[in-house]
């Protein structure tokens, strides 16, 4: 499932932390395949680019556009700015809503929707790395064309710390003060939506009493299943509830900046806010990574970006989907960072990963299950790659996130 957040569930999103989320260096740039879209392009359900005319009607009507994202993927970031750009251009000046900031970060949002801060002043006066984590340079360009244009920015997260406690105890839990904080109301999640979560849940609860860390999940009675949806459900509904907010407040159209998860099928947000503003249109955007065309059920429009993930090991790679009929491709490594672990063991941009630790490395997910399995075995992660008509066996030694050892 795209954009599915996953923070909840224990060791396993630990040993994928290894691959996600870092900086990357030296790079080339991934190409979409033969005959399609270039990166970053607005497109329709067929996958072709959307005309002038069908963007008018998609967007310059809508009350907020919900445009959905992978957190780690440069790419989906610059079509959200490009996107953010042509509604401008087109003669609308939104609001912007940003999952990645509680509430409590509004007041410094004021000042720099104020002029009071430049965008150089924002990782520190937001935490940017404690409070968000993802690098700040992905976003850059989102709070650049905001100060440009005079774009305000609002927050739309939950208080810090409280998806966490309600993810281990439940909403019962929270106090009546930290209560007060949320919606009255916490929308629950489509049926449909909940059986695709639950096998989702099940497989990776499958993959962990597998790799034997059943034993590190919590035995207190509690349902982590409902507890999670729970979660997902407080995330929706309160960034919903901001978004209504900021569309009041502003008297603006606004575009949410959000995780897949929270866009697609109109699960999410969408959902929570037909809810709470009836009559208001919505209109959603997800990212299309390859193939013969977007799976229309997603969203009503798409921008084209082939899966790139930057690692904390050093190395970013990029998969686009194949065409019906095609041969998977390999993942080709785009960027190494000088001095990184996959620097030091002999990564380059331009390798085509043909193997993760003796799985065919056909997606992303293959890295994440090899790092796992290294990490338990207490061995470096070995990746078969291609390299000039070359077939080379490259290892990265891996060390265990602090987090999973306590």
């Amino acid at each position: 499932m795209k954009g599915f957040p996953l923070s909840h569930l224990p060791v396993f999103f630990l040993f994928s932390s290894l691959l996600l989320a870092g900086c990357a260096g030296k790079s080339v740039t991934p190409p979409m395949a033969s005959g399609h879209v270039a990166p970053e392009t607005l497109v329709g359900a067929l996958g072709a680019p959307l005309s002038a005319r069908d963007f008018t009607a998609m967007f310059l009507s809508a009350d907020y556009i919900l445009a959905g994202e992978e957190h780690p993927n440069p790419c989906d970031h610059l079509a959200q700015d490009a996107l953010i750009r042509r509604l401008v251009a087109a003669g609308m000046r939104p609001a912007i809503g940003l999952e990645m900031l509680p509430v409590e970060a509004q007041p410094v949002l004021d000042a720099f929707n104020a002029g009071k801060l430049a965008v150089a002043d924002l990782p520190r006066a937001l935490d940017w790395k404690k409070t968000w984590g993802y690098d700040f340079t992905l976003y850059e360009p989102i709070f650049e064309t905001a100060r440009a244009y005079h774009l305000p920015v609002y927050a739309l997260n939950a208080p810090r710390g409280l998806a966490r406690k309600v993810g281990r105890h439940g909403l019962d839990s929270l106090t009546p003060a930290e209560r007060a904080t949320l919606p009255g109301t916490i929308q629950p999640p489509d049926p449909a939506q909940v059986k695709e979560l639950r096998g989702i849940y099940d497989e990776h609860a499958a993959r962990l009493e597998k790799m034997g860390t059943a034993g590190k999940k919590k035995t207190d009675g509690r349902d982590r299943f409902a507890d999670f949806m729970a979660v997902q459900s407080l995330w929706d509904t309160q960034m919903a509830s901001r978004a209504l907010y900021a569309h009041a407040a502003s008297k603006r159209p606004v575009v949410v900046i959000a995780g897949g998860g929270h866009v697609e099928r109109s699960w999410g947000i969408a959902r929570r806010l037909a809810k709470l503003d009836p009559g208001a249109t919505v209109a959603t955007v997800m990212p299309w990574r390859g193939g013969e065309k977007p799976e229309a059920e997603l969203a009503q429009t798409f921008y084209a970006c082939p899966a790139v993930h930057r690692s904390r090991l050093g190395m970013t790679l990029s998969r686009e989907e194949p065409a019906a009929g095609e041969k998977p491709a390999p993942l080709l490594v785009t960027a190494v960072a000088p001095g990184s672990p996959a620097a030091r063991a002999g990564l380059l941009p331009g390798d085509a990963v043909t193997a993760a630790g003796g799985h065919e490395a056909t997606t992303l997910s293959v890295l994440h299950t090899a790092a796992m399995e290294a990490l338990m075995a207490g061995k470096a992660l070995t990746l078969t790659v291609s390299r000039a008509g070359e077939t080379i066996d490259i290892a990265i030694p891996l060390k265990m996130p602090s987090a999973a050892k306590k």
